[in-house]
C-alpha cells in the first residue's frame, strides 16, 4: 500500500479514527519506518511491531536511490548530522555532495518527494474536505465525469475516501460525489487496499 501511495505522490493520508486505534498507531509505525531512506533506518528504535520491517519493499522516492559512496550532485537526508557515508557528516537536513573525494557538501533545498504524510482525524471531519470524493460501487463512472474530476484536482487537488468492504459508506456520507472505479466488478466486496490501488490509476489516467 505504501509503495502504491508514493507512486502516485499521494501527499498526505487521512486515517479516520474507529474502534481499533492500535491499528491506526501500526499503520503510522510501519510508514514512517517504510518512508525513511535505508542509510538512516538505524536511528528508527525497533520494537515487536518491527521485527518484519526488513521484509517490506523498498520504497524508492529520490531520497533513497542514493549509492553507497560520495558521488556528486547527490543530494541526501541526514540524521544526527550522519548523511549515511562513512566520514561524512553534514549539519544540514537536505546536502548537496559537491566533492566525492573529501566528501564535501553544501545545504540544499528539500526538493524532492518524500512519501505521503499520516494525519488522523475524527469522523466528523470527513465531510469538511471541499475536494473530497468518495470510491463507492453506488457512484457513476469516472470516465464519464472526466472534465468535473480534472477540475477539482487544478483547483484544489482531490481527497479520496475509501471505506471499508462491508460498504455502508455512501449511506454514511450521502452528499459526497462517489464514482465506481470497479464497473462490473466480480465479487459481492472489494478489499479496501484493492480499492484504492483501482481509484488511483484510473485518477492518474484522467488527470494526466
Amino acid at each position: 500500500m505504501i509503495r502504491t501511495l508514493t507512486v502516485y505522490r499521494v501527499t498526505r493520508i487521512y486515517l479516520v479514527k474507529g474502534r481499533d486505534e492500535r491499528l491506526i498507531k501500526l499503520l503510522k509505525k510501519i510508514t514512517y519506518y517504510s518512508l525513511k531512506p535505508p542509510y538512516l533506518k538505524k536511528y528508527v528504535k525497533l520494537d515487536n511491531d518491527l521485527s518484519k520491517a526488513g521484509l517490506l519493499q523498498p520504497v524508492n522516492v529520490p531520497y533513497h536511490v542514493v549509492s553507497d559512496i560520495p558521488v556528486e550532485g547527490e543530494i541526501r537526508k541526514s540524521e544526527m548530522n550522519d548523511l549515511g557515508l562513512k566520514g561524512c557528516k553534514s549539519f544540514y537536513e537536505y546536502s548537496l555532495i559537491i566533492d566525492s573525494e573529501d566528501c564535501k557538501s553544501i545545504q540544499y533545498a528539500g526538493i524532492f518527494y518524500e512519501g505521503p504524510i499520516i494525519e488522523v482525524i475524527d469522523e466528523k471531519r470527513v465531510s469538511e474536505f471541499d475536494n473530497l470524493i468518495m470510491a463507492s460501487r453506488s457512484g457513476v463512472s469516472p470516465l464519464s465525469e472526466m472534465r468535473l474530476l480534472r477540475s477539482l484536482y487544478q483547483r484544489k487537488g482531490i481527497t479520496l475516501l475509501v471505506g471499508p468492504p462491508e460498504g455502508g459508506i455512501k449511506r454514511k456520507f450521502p452528499s459526497i460525489l462517489s464514482f465506481n472505479f470497479l464497473e462490473k466488478q466480480g465479487v459481492s466486496n472489494v478489499r479496501s487496499m484493492e480499492a484504492l490501488f483501482a481509484s488511483l490509476t484510473i485518477l492518474n489516467s484522467i488527470i494526466n
